[in-house]
Formats: structure tokens, sequence, C-alpha cells
């Protein structure tokens, strides 16, 4: 199929990317299985080199940034197939998809069955980070993109 619009300016940030150049730290291990942009990570069966998605917010080590050289699939989605390289970002600040609208300087939790960061509080399907601290540097107004500070 082919291109048919086009726009004169490319969107601002995209889910994953890297926001700025202060302090960070990105480790790379394999995926284990399908692994979307931007989403948050723990270790696999061979922890060392091995990631797989976070099931839970205590499980949690990272989340995956995307790499500019990643292809969309046929069905449009930006993922890491499995044994693919995924950069994990353990430390620094990134763009992130929320769930919901979020306030900057709020603690991010996880959405566990999106895979998206909500500032709402910890309840059933919402589970708070414990290996890494995230907080939300911007505000939306709803679901959308949002800079994260990992700590």
């Amino acid at each position: 199929m082919s291109q048919t619009a086009y726009t004169l300016y490319g969107a601002a940030a995209v889910k994953g990317m890297i926001d700025g150049i202060g302090p960070r730290s990105v480790r790379s291990y394999a995926a284990e299985e399908i692994i979307p942009i931007s989403y948050p990570v723990m270790l696999g069966t061979e922890k060392e080199k091995e990631v797989l998605k976070a099931t839970t917010g205590a499980a949690a080590i990272g989340l995956a940034v995307i790499d500019p050289a990643t292809e969309q699939t046929s069905a449009g989605a930006v993922e890491f197939a499995a044994t693919e390289t995924v950069p994990v970002m353990t430390q620094g600040r990134m763009w992130v998809m929320t769930s919901d609208a979020v306030v900057a300087g709020a603690t991010a939790n996880l959405t566990v069955a999106a895979g998206t960061l909500t500032d709402a509080s910890v309840t059933t399907g919402i589970e708070a980070f414990t290996k890494i601290s995230v907080v939300f540097v911007t505000a939306t107004s709803a679901a959308g993109l949002a800079i994260v500070e990992i700590k």
C-alpha cells in the first residue's frame, strides 16, 4: 500500500523516545517474547540476558526504549520481536504512554492490563513499581504521551 497523505512536520515525540541529554542508564537484553515500545519489562528466564513484559509493578526493572531502526509490523505496531535486542532504560527520562490524565510530579504506577503508566492510586489492576522509581515530569489532560523520570 502506498502512502497517500503527507504532513509537513512530524510528531514532537513518540513513545519510548529518550528525552534530553541528561544522565541515563540503558542496558541491552534479548527479548524473550514480543515487547512493545515503552512497555515495562522484567528479567526473563536467563536473568542476565533476557527480559519479558512486566506482569507486576514489583517485577519491573525498566522500560523498553525505541530503537530508531525498529520497523512497524504489518498491523502498524512498533515492537521488539522475540530474540531481538531490547534497550531497557533503568535511569533517565523518556516518553511513555499514559492510560489517563496525569499530573507532573506524581508517582507513576503500572496499569497491568495495558502496560501503560498512570498516576492513579494502587488498586486492582494498578500496581506500584518497587525496583525502580518512576515520576511524571510532564502532565497530560487525557491518555497520551508524557515524560517520566526513572531512578
